[in-house]
């Protein structure tokens, strides 16, 4: 059977005409494959743009239902648009190659819109009707998509943990969304449910992106 590449490259160097010959024809083979590569930025697009699709599809969904008026989802607007930017440039840090300047700078804006929509809520405006772990379920729900699409994203780089959970955060941000335009609870309910499901969609990004086999390992 023939070694594949990846395995020969973590060999130590071959000290003989045999094995550099091994691993100059697993060379070969993969480049011969003519895979087609997919532009980093083009991925990191398609990140966001499946977050913006999801929260999309909720927001027509509930319109249609008339669960939502345009002048409440109008009113978000300032907090739909903080939320929006840092997961663009979470996502744009989490695919970018040269993007270790702007992985902290997302972790910085994930806190600054956390605290945004906790400090936005009041006090609950009517009695809930359902447990709150509700609105953490829903919230993982609607990340499910736009968490794939990530995932398969980042296994053209190298697994790095930074990476993968700002890339999380993106994701994380569908959730944060749905919540504004479906939920009118208080800020407490904000910060226990809602916050936790964000996080807990970053983790999970982190611990499943370690797991799956990158298909490059560029920076």
């Amino acid at each position: 059977m023939r070694p594949s590449l990846d395995s020969l490259l973590t060999q130590p160097y071959p000290a003989d005409a045999a094995s550099l010959g091994r691993t100059l024809e697993a060379a070969r083979a993969e480049l011969a494959r003519n895979r087609t590569v997919r532009r980093w930025r083009t991925q990191a697009v398609w990140v966001f743009t499946s977050t913006v699709a999801m929260v999309a599809l909720v927001a027509s969904v509930l319109l249609a239902l008339r669960q939502m008026t345009l002048d409440a989802l109008l009113s978000r607007a300032p907090l739909f648009g903080l939320l929006w930017f840092t997961g663009a440039v979470c996502a744009w840090g989490a695919l970018s190659p040269r993007g270790k300047w702007l992985r902290p700078a997302g972790i910085v804006l994930a806190m600054l819109s956390a605290a945004a929509l906790v400090f936005a809520r009041g006090e609950p405006h009517v009695e809930p009707t359902l447990p709150g772990w509700v609105c953490t379920v829903s919230h993982l729900g609607v990340g499910l998509g736009p968490l794939v699409v990530s995932l398969l994203a980042l296994r053209s780089a190298a697994f790095r943990p930074v990476r993968a959970m700002v890339a999380g955060l993106s994701v994380g941000t569908t959730g944060a969304l749905v919540g504004e335009l479906a939920c009118s609870q208080g800020w407490l309910h904000v910060a226990g449910y809602h916050l936790s499901a964000w996080a807990l969609i970053a983790m999970v990004e982190v611990v499943v992106s370690r797991s799956l086999k990158s298909s490059s390992y560029a920076p």
